[in-house]
């Protein structure tokens, strides 16, 4: 295992900062290092507002009612507690890890300490891209690159698992590159610098989240890009081939120690098997819209795309120092983002980190070929101006996001908190309703996808109909969910609610809610008065014997008209 000094040159370097031993400290060094400061902390801000533009957390509440279970039984999910349709199912939760972590948060702060971790793993993620650019390209550039990273992950930015993934990412691929790096101008004994960290990094990333599995895959892809170029110049017997075939093994190893130690989780294998299930459930994949093509994005949220493979690209191609493995990597990510939204996050953090190298020689020559200005510092004052503008635009848009998300509890650090995960929007006074009426825990309640998790969380003690744990439902349940959230009135509708026999209903969907409050058999109890119409909750109760005093008591001095 290399020594910590490996990550050294990284921090030192970041500001261009440091002065060396035999030189002493001159005014020029120290506005140096107070514009570095005052980058980073402008970059930070930014960071943090973007994090506070509110975002539907319906994920969360699952998170945090098993953590919160693991933390008080000491002991993992094999199988499915929460959910009446498929209680029983196995259940796999290798993001265990994830879920303690915003348990604990969440004891200690509300949902402004869950905001809080996922506001520190961006703000590192997006440091570790600037600390990465700033000594190779200058910090202009890399002030820049860092905030167009992070407008490509701004969609991904939730209070979830894969928020971890973004920061280890961004670590492991620094880890890598410097590597790779250090074999171009090393002997061939030094095999290894520093690539012992990864699978020590991957053991712990796998079980917080499981995108650890795609930084295995750009090992491969690596390692292939490697024994390409080694295949060519061997055929044309060019004596630089063997370099090449030693990284191409280097590379495999490593992907093979990886891909051994993501086992060492309490699931063991199956970290695997979870996410082959999903990927080969078309309509899962096709009815999720985190795993949608970029096809079904609005053109606003495809710009940071387009400029980022723009600028990642055009540095690959203009580089004096090509590499076939660079480009090979940043097209698989590339290819992972069209095909599923959810990764242009990943492909902002690892495109920017793997094409460093390529930006930093682009920048070089266009810095021998531009003059911008004879006098620099108006240059540095202008760029400044701006980033203190765009900076101040940011602030105004979460402002005013913040604002219309706003709860009871106001700007309080508990409200923030509940406004950046959208917690006010979510059926709490139903919740409430429920808890005063006293409705039995043993309902077959029919609850809408997006307000699972958070009946799993508020009310523990009943079980749900579906939630945001996909590998529970991917199937027959998933299947049958999609069903059910249409307006109703067709055959195949009316066969899927008979095999499922409902008790009650709660859902925000209208166009879930209409067959039922179509239906004489089924009595509305509850209308939340102060949603919009199409978003209020409802909650409807099946008129059977058992459930008539119950009926009548909700029906008591309040009635009802859709």
């Amino acid at each position: 295992m290399p020594s910590v000094a490996f990550f050294d040159p990284l921090w030192r370097k970041a500001y261009s900062f440091p002065v060396p031993d035999h030189q002493t400290t001159t005014p020029s060094t120290c506005s140096s290092r107070s514009a570095g400061i005052a980058a980073t902390v402008l970059l930070t801000v930014i960071v943090l507002l973007v994090c506070l533009i509110p975002k539907a957390e319906n994920d969360l509440f699952f998170e945090l009612r098993t953590g919160m279970d693991i933390l008080r039984t000491g002991h993992l999910p094999r199988v499915d507690t929460y959910s009446w349709a498929n209680a029983g199912t196995r259940w796999d939760v290798p993001e265990w890890l994830a879920f303690v972590l915003y348990s604990l948060a969440f004891k200690s702060a509300g949902f402004f300490g869950t905001w809080l971790v996922m506001a520190l793993l961006t703000v590192g993620a997006v440091w570790i891209v600037w600390f990465w650019l700033a000594p190779r390209v200058g910090r202009p550039w890399a002030f820049l690159l860092a905030n167009l990273t992070l407008l490509g992950m701004n969609d991904c930015i939730q209070e979830r698992p894969y928020a971890f993934t973004y920061l280890l990412l961004a670590v492991s691929l620094v880890i890598l590159t410097r590597a790779r790096e250090r074999f171009a101008l090393s002997s061939p004994k030094n095999l290894w610098g520093g690539l012992g960290w990864l699978p020590a990094i991957c053991v712990l990333w796998a079980n917080l989240h499981q995108g650890v599995l795609v930084f295995i895959c750009l090992l491969v892809a690596y390692a292939v890009g490697d024994a390409a170029v080694w295949l060519w110049l061997s055929r044309r017997g060019d004596p630089g081939a063997v370099s090449h075939g030693r990284s191409a093994a280097r590379m495999l190893a490593v992907a093979f120690a990886c891909a051994v130690t993501v086992m060492a989780s309490p699931y063991g294998w199956r970290i695997y098997w979870n996410v082959f299930i999903t990927l080969c459930d078309h309509n899962l994949m096709s009815n999720v819209t985190e795993w949608n093509s970029v096809a079904v994005l609005p053109f606003a949220q495809l710009q940071p795309l387009i400029f980022l493979s723009a600028i990642v690209f055009g540095a690959l191609a203009f580089s004096r120092h090509r590499s076939f493995s660079d480009a090979l990597v940043v097209a698989c990510l590339f290819v992972e983002s069209l095909l599923h939204a959810r990764n242009i996050a990943l492909f902002g953090v690892a495109g920017m980190i793997v094409a460093v190298p390529h930006l930093e020689s682009c920048v070089r020559d266009l810095r021998g070929r531009v003059r911008l200005a004879s006098n620099p510092l108006s240059i540095t004052l202008l760029m400044s101006f701006g980033a203190l503008i765009y900076a101040a635009t940011v602030g105004l848009v979460a402002a005013a996001s913040l604002g219309k998300a706003i709860g009871p509890k106001g700007y309080t650090p508990a409200g923030i908190g509940e406004a950046a995960a959208r917690v006010p929007s979510y059926p709490e006074t139903a919740c409430a309703f429920m808890d005063r009426e006293k409705f039995p825990s043993d309902l077959r309640m029919l609850n809408n996808f997006e307000i699972g998790g958070y009946l799993m969380w508020r009310r523990p003690s009943q079980p749900v109909f579906v939630d945001g744990r996909l590998d529970v439902y991917v199937g027959q349940t998933f299947d049958n969910m999609l069903i059910l959230a249409r307006r109703g009135g067709d055959a195949e509708w009316t066969r899927v609610a008979q095999s499922y026999d409902f008790d009650c209903v709660v859902t925000t969907s209208l166009k879930q809610a209409t067959p039922f409050l179509k239906d004489p058999n089924w009595a509305l109890v509850y209308l939340d008065p102060k949603r919009p119409h199409h978003t209020r909750c409802r909650i409807l109760l099946r008129r059977r014997p058992q459930f008539a005093a119950l009926i009548a008591r909700c029906l008591k001095d309040q009635p009802l008209s859709n």
